[in-house]
Order: structure tokens, then C-alpha cells, then sequence
């Protein structure tokens, strides 16, 4: 899973910056506390664009009920316009709409001390790494959530505009003012991801499914996603509202992370305003009753297929830029056996045949 490229939690009452990347991705560690007062701020970086962050809690914070989600423009902290809130108050994803103006810069100057940020080339002040970052501030802290795990959601996953450029062997690398721009080539990198996602029905990168709607089933259901990272909300109907249930196998349910198959462990049933029988689940008001929020995807660290990922959207993309953009001046002119054309084809034909190897094929599993 990708890894956050610098998490920090502003601790005023210190005047300084606590590191929280290790803890953010390591399952195993302490947790380790996030905001406790109404001075602290949670920093959140990245190299690229992210739309989403996943927290999961030790603790359950009790917060405002909408936390202050920011971004820098390049001048200003601005509020991200969010698509779905988070409070710390349970495991959950943080949803915001890519801001336009977005832009990258250290942490340099954002407090009042720069005591606990990183040094050096990967830094985060003087001479280190400018990133994408968001700011998250609350104006009220009852009790201090504690996280044992957080990531983001990056925008594009399976390779970069560095390794695109290495493999065509360009002259340069793509920047502002290449043609395409290193922009448009991200934009290329997402629209191949999209495809190799919906031909394999499976990801390589963290996805948030919310409020996915499923018959009822006395014997469960299975998720239309999975792998599944975490299930963090099931719900049931009951005539009126929808009716949280627990989670674990003496509880409610529990959830089978590799399959998606969710089986209930308690014999539940919905109340029947009016029926003929007892066969008619799913009917009139009833109908969808069961209601799901899950994290899914695969684990681009431990899933045998990661490289036979990147090695297709590296080609494919390779492939739709040397098709759509004139790079005689940045291609290298060799005494090669193979045009350009030629190349292209290859690359083309050799990711189709990756792309059908890691195809799946969705069982129902009662």
C-alpha cells in the first residue's frame, strides 16, 4: 500500500512537529495520538495529487463534527471542497473534489517553529522535497483520537511520468513545458489505469465504496469489490432507519478480507409490514436492505502480479504518447532494427497479453 511521503501532527503545546509516517504504516506499532488540542494541526504529504486519506483508530477521537480540511495554492491555506467528512470518530475516509490550484511547497514557515521536520534531500525544509500537502485543524477536542494506521489515496498508482520517460529513453524528462506536459502525461497515466481496472476487475491501489446497497440474505452476501483492506460500516434496514451491526464472529458478522464474502453469524431477519409468505425478502420497502462502506484493493507491496501491473501501464502509456505527440526532437534516433511504429505495436501487443493474465473471473459464493 502506498505510504504516505510525510505525515506530521503539529504539537503547539512542544512548538514542534511529531513524525507520524512510521506509525502511519506500521500494523503493528503503538498507536499514537493525533490531535489533543484545538492549536494542533495534522499535516498530510505527497509527491503527487491525492483525493482521499484512510485513517483507522485505536481510540475514538470526539472532535467538531466537521474538522477544517486545507490545502496550499501556492500563497494561501484554502478549504478543500470536501465530498465526504471525517471526524475521527471512527475508522473511516476522508473524501475531498482535486483542486486546480493545488500546489506543491515545503513545510517550511507553516508554524512557528520547524523543529521535528525531516532534513535532508527528502526533507521537508531548506533544501528537502516540495509537496502536495493538506492540513486538517479542529476547533474543538473532547478526547484525542489515536490512529494505528493511516495512507492515501493517490491519483495514479501504477507508474510515473520518470519511469515513462526512462523507458521511451527521452533526452529529457517531462516537465511544464514539454509537449505533452507532465500534466497531460498524469492525465494519460490515470485514463490507462481506468482501463486496465475495469478490463481486470481488480486494483492496485486503495478504492472507497460508499454506501453500496445488497439484498438480504439470512446467510450474508458477498461484496462486489475485493480484496477488501477494511469493511468499516454494515447496515441493515428496519422499517425506518438503517441499523448498524458489529462486527466479528460472535457478533453480527464478519468479513472474509480476500474473497469479499460476508457471512452473518446471527440469524437476523427484517420485520414484514405486510407479506403472503416468508420467501418475499426484497420486496417494496425492504428491497435493497442491506447497505455497505468498505476500503478495497490490492497490495501493490506483497501481490505477486505489481510488476506485470506497471510493465502495461508503462507500454500502454508509452504507447498513446508516441501515437499522439511528435517526438522527433526528444526520441533518440539510433541505428535500431524497429521504427517507432513498430515499436509501438509491440509494446501494445505485449501489454494486451499481460492484461489477459491478470483478468479474473468473479464466482458467486453463497
Amino acid at each position: 500500500m502506498r505510504s504516505w511521503d510525510s505525515i506530521y501532527l503539529w504539537d503547539n503545546s512542544a512548538s514542534a512537529y511529531v513524525d507520524l509516517e512510521f506509525a502511519a504504516a506500521d500494523l503493528a506499532g503503538a498507536a499514537t495520538s493525533l490531535i489533543g488540542q484545538t492549536t494542533d494541526k495534522i499535516y498530510m504529504g505527497l509527491d503527487q495529487k491525492f483525493d482521499s486519506a484512510y485513517f483507522e483508530l485505536d481510540t475514538l477521537g470526539t472532535y467538531n463534527a466537521t474538522p477544517d480540511y486545507e490545502y496550499y495554492d501556492g500563497s494561501a491555506w484554502k478549504n478543500l471542497p470536501l465530498i465526504k467528512t471525517y471526524a475521527f470518530d471512527t475508522n473511516g475516509v476522508v473524501r475531498w473534489r482535486m483542486p486546480g490550484d493545488w500546489a506543491t511547497v515545503l513545510l517550511t514557515g507553516a508554524e512557528s517553529s520547524n523543529g521535528g521536520l525531516k532534513t535532508g534531500a527528502a526533507g521537508d525544509h531548506t533544501s528537502g522535497t516540495v509537496r502536495y500537502w493538506v492540513r486538517v485543524s479542529c476547533s474543538t477536542v473532547t478526547v484525542a483520537a489515536t490512529m494505528t494506521r493511516s495512507f492515501p489515496f493517490p491519483s495514479y498508482n501504477y507508474t510515473t511520468p520518470t519511469k515513462i520517460a526512462a523507458f521511451l529513453q527521452l533526452r529529457q524528462n517531462f516537465s511544464t513545458t514539454t509537449s505533452p506536459s507532465i500534466a497531460e502525461v498524469e492525465d494519460i497515466i490515470r485514463r490507462i489505469e481506468s482501463r486496465i481496472e475495469r478490463y481486470s476487475t481488480n486494483s492496485w491501489r486503495p478504492n472507497y465504496r460508499h454506501e453500496e446497497l445488497y439484498e438480504f440474505s439470512r446467510f450474508g452476501f458477498v461484496l462486489k469489490r475485493h480484496p477488501i483492506i477494511k469493511l468499516l460500516e454494515l447496515a441493515i434496514y428496519d422499517g425506518s432507519n438503517f441499523t448498524v451491526l458489529s462486527e466479528g464472529r460472535s457478533s453480527d458478522y464478519y468479513c472474509d478480507n480476500a474473497t469479499g464474502v460476508v457471512p452473518l453469524t446471527r440469524l437476523l431477519s427484517i420485520p414484514f409490514t405486510y407479506t403472503r409468505n416468508a420467501y418475499t425478502w426484497g420486496f417494496g420497502e425492504f428491497k435493497r436492505a442491506v447497505r455497505a462502506s468498505y476500503v478495497w484493493g490490492r497490495d501493490e507491496d506483497s501481490d505477486v502480479a505489481t510488476g506485470m501491473v506497471e510493465d502495461i501501464a508503462t507500454k500502454l502509456v508509452s504507447s498513446d504518447i508516441i501515437s499522439n505527440y511528435d517526438y522527433t526532437t526528444m526520441v533518440p534516433q539510433g541505428t535500431d532494427r524497429f521504427s517507432l511504429d513498430q515499436k509501438v505495436q509491440q509494446w501494445r501487443e505485449s501489454a494486451e497479453e499481460r492484461l489477459e493474465e491478470i483478468r479474473s473471473t468473479r464466482l458467486w459464493v453463497p
